[in-house]
């Protein structure tokens, strides 16, 4: 008897030996259900600029479990290349980009990973960073 909170889904193979018949019960799918569906992509994506760096943000949605943010400095055309927040997704929906030139336009988007893999991505946003204005003279004569 398998423990199926041990193993929800089990696959039944039909097995024909020169003893006889049986079934041979391995633990994996049993084909009957259907895979988990990635979760929707991320939307409100909003990008501000300060201190010559970048601030995301974005509405995630429920099914997601973390989120990757692709930057490009011309606007996405087919695959998102390598994330900005690297292997690890990030837990929440913000980041900043300190890893930006000042004067460079930049063009984000984001995705979604969940269960059932990564979200097609949020529509892209484009930000162009500059330094902070100097501080104000002081005593001036």
């Amino acid at each position: 008897m398998i423990n199926r909170s041990l193993f929800p889904a089990v696959v039944r193979i039909g097995v024909l030996t020169a003893i006889g018949t049986g079934l041979l019960l391995l633990p994996g799918c049993d084909g009957g259900g259907t895979s988990p569906e990635p979760p929707s992509p991320p939307t409100s994506v909003q990008a501000t600029t300060q201190d010559g760096s970048v601030s995301l943000t974005w509405d995630g949605g429920a099914d997601a479990s973390g989120y990757n943010v692709y930057r490009s400095t011309s606007s996405f055309s087919g695959a998102n290349g390598t994330p900005v927040n690297g292997d690890t997704p990030l837990g929440q929906p913000t980041l900043t980009d300190d890893a930006v030139d000042t004067g460079t336009r930049y063009y984000y988007r984001v995705t979604a990973v969940g269960e059932g893999g990564e979200s097609d991505p949020s529509a892209e946003v484009s930000v162009r960073p500059f330094p902070s204005p100097p501080p104000r003279p002081e005593h001036i004569l």
